[in-house]
């Protein structure tokens, strides 16, 4: 599932579960449905409401992982349940209205107050509308996890399975001083990072831990890393990955850049070229 399908799965679980949950309450209930809601169907819709919840709450875990999963199932609880608060009063006021032949009898009354009146709550309620498709937009456009790419690399490490990429296909960043750097990002099967204690990235093989490159910059999931490429570095070199793990195992796997990186390879060779 993609994410922004992911995201839109999220959001309508999210908002039909609080739906649910306010029709079971006694008051709202009885404001939106024109009659209290009777226990069984109280129940039901609880029932109904909770899992709806927790399914939203799954979509992320299973999309993200546990913690930006969660930080994102808040999000769209905290979209859906703003968004309720404003529409139900609306509902409970058009539930509430006289039949069309009483309304026309009687003097017109606006079922919505003007917005000029309250500019503070249009602006508000305008926001809760915009926020949810202005996010699922961004999403759209959103960069690209590296690893999820076709041109990502799985491979092995002792026990552990992952997969690498370039975090952009393009030639590296040169910093301060002329040095050309390119940035890496790898993650781990699930049962794996859960013994991995660190892992490392360099340019060519390792001696010792001490000399095994930069470490990725996460404990989970999508681990990032930047690297600076020294001046032997040719179209033809490797790039070592050292694994750590909680017992104190070490494990290598190797890539050539040619394979990994094949605009830096190119670039590596036409700077070798030049006089």
């Amino acid at each position: 599932m993609t994410a922004i399908w992911l995201n839109a799965a999220m959001l309508l679980s999210s908002t039909g579960g609080f739906l649910a949950l306010a029709l079971a309450s006694e008051k709202p209930g009885a404001a939106l449905m024109g009659h209290p809601p009777a226990p069984a169907r109280r129940w039901s819709l609880r029932l109904l409401g909770w899992p709806l919840l927790a399914l939203a709450l799954a979509l992320g875990v299973i999309g993200w992982g546990p913690g930006v999963g969660g930080v994102t199932w808040l999000g769209w609880l905290a979209a859906a349940g703003a968004g309720l608060v404003f529409a139900l009063p609306y509902w409970e006021r058009a539930r509430a209205a006289p039949p069309a032949r009483e309304r026309r009898a009687a003097a017109p009354v606006p079922l919505l107050p003007p917005l000029r009146a309250r500019p503070l709550r249009a602006a508000v309620l305008a926001a809760v509308v915009i926020a949810p498709p202005a996010y699922l937009a961004a999403v759209a456009l959103s960069h690209e996890q590296p690893v999820r790419r076709a041109d990502a690399i799985t491979g092995q490490a002792g026990p552990w399975r992952f997969t690498i990429a370039e975090y952009d296909r393009r030639v590296p960043r040169i910093l301060l001083g002329d040095f050309p750097t390119k940035s890496y990002q790898i993650r781990f099967c699930d049962a794996c990072d859960d013994q991995i204690r660190a892992a490392y990235l360099k340019v060519n093989k390792p001696r010792s831990l001490r000399g095994a490159g930069l470490v990725f910059d996460a404990e989970r999931w999508n681990r990032f890393v930047e690297i600076q490429l020294p001046n032997s570095t040719g179209p033809d070199s490797e790039i070592w990955l050292t694994v750590e793990g909680k017992d104190g195992s070490l494990h290598h796997a190797s890539f050539p850049i040619r394979r990994i990186s094949p605009a830096t390879a190119d670039w590596l060779q036409d700077r070798r070229q030049e006089p």
